[in-house]
């Protein structure tokens, strides 16, 4: 998971999953970014078999972070442009997404696997481990995600603001 360490972002869901999910043991969870809470989710985190990675990376270190990870979770409550989500998928990441109404990342979910009820720590142990057992569907669901990510690039958010500012100065002129 990609964020800053605050209440809104959840982290906290995401450790309390990890220890119920299956693959408990297996599992390396790496919560990238910095805040006031890493203290807390250290602690909340010690007892896991691999104690979760709390670091801030370059951009450099988070796309290699990426590549060499299973899946991306992202269980914040509240969440307005989504970012660093739309970076993963883009990736080929499946996303597991918090399914929050104040958050605007559900709208990228494009399997009923890659959505958990906000604030439910089981259901996302559920969700990531139906991700592992499930390894060729979820392949199968990186690629789509990766083509999904090819329209949120910089080029074609050009040429939807460009049409955007059309659609308003014809608007405007009628």
């Amino acid at each position: 998971m990609i964020g800053r360490y605050s209440n809104e972002k959840r982290q906290d869901v995401l450790i309390d999953a990890i220890y119920h999910s299956k693959y408990c043991d297996d599992i390396q969870l790496v919560l990238a970014g910095k805040g006031l809470n890493e203290a807390k989710y250290r602690e909340l985190g010690k007892n896991l078999k691999n104690p979760p990675i709390l670091k801030f990376y370059n951009n450099e270190d988070l796309v290699s972070l990426l590549a060499m990870s299973d899946l991306y979770v992202h269980a914040a409550d509240a969440e307005i442009e989504a970012i660093s989500c739309i970076e993963a998928f883009s990736t080929g990441l499946v996303p597991v997404i918090a399914n929050s109404k104040k958050s605007a990342t559900p709208q990228f979910a494009l399997h009923e696997n890659s959505l958990f009820a906000p604030g439910d720590s089981i259901d996302l142990a559920n969700k990531i481990d139906y991700w592992i057992e499930h390894t060729t569907e979820r392949k199968e669901q990186e690629k789509l995600y990766a083509e999904s990510g090819l329209k949120y690039h910089i080029e074609n958010s050009i040429i939807q603001i460009e049409e955007m500012f059309y659609n308003a100065i014809r608007e405007c002129n009628r």
